[in-house]
């Protein structure tokens, strides 16, 4: 081996293992209280000690694409959109009321979109299509954005999602 390869042998090596000797930073424990386990000096709030608390109930928001239409001239999006009420721990819980609406902006200006409530239920959807585009357009993207709205024993649970999805030829 010539000099030169060993010299950079030496120095891969010598890197190699300085690397090695550097600790991985460590970070202090710490556990985020649980509605099942609140703070003693906040009985039952399912809060922290620094005074924050859980949300007793989480409302989720989701936008989904479930193919396309084709009128052999334009095609578009089938959209879903719904408003999913549950525990912190993903188990779902009736509302006193939840609502989903939804909306599909193209580039162009057109608009199509969907509204849906419900009392006491914990899911509520809308199946709705994007607006229409011309198989040969250029402009192929669509904006999605739903409002998610629900509220129980008097507390008011709101969201949004968005997407962008582009409609393929």
């Amino acid at each position: 081996m010539s000099s030169s390869l060993k010299r950079v042998f030496v120095a891969v090596a010598v890197a190699a293992l300085s690397v090695g000797v550097v600790a991985p930073a460590q970070a202090d424990p710490y556990q985020l209280p649980t509605i099942d386990d609140p703070a003693p000096e906040e009985p039952g709030t399912g809060g922290g000690s620094g005074g924050g608390t859980t949300a007793a109930y989480v409302l989720q928001g989701v936008i989904q694409t479930e193919g396309t239409e084709s009128d052999g001239t334009a095609r578009r999006m089938k959209l879903r959109g719904y408003s999913r009420f549950a525990t912190p721990g993903n188990d779902r819980r009736d509302a006193d009321y939840i609502n989903v609406q939804c909306t599909a902006t193209a580039q162009t200006g057109a608009v199509t979109g969907e509204y849906d409530s419900e009392n006491g239920g914990a899911l509520v959807d809308v199946h709705f299509g994007s607006p229409w585009i011309p198989n040969g357009a250029f402009l192929r993207s669509v904006h999605v954005a739903c409002t998610h709205y629900a509220t129980k024993s008097g507390v008011v649970y709101e969201t949004t999602s968005a997407a962008d999805i582009t409609i393929p030829y």
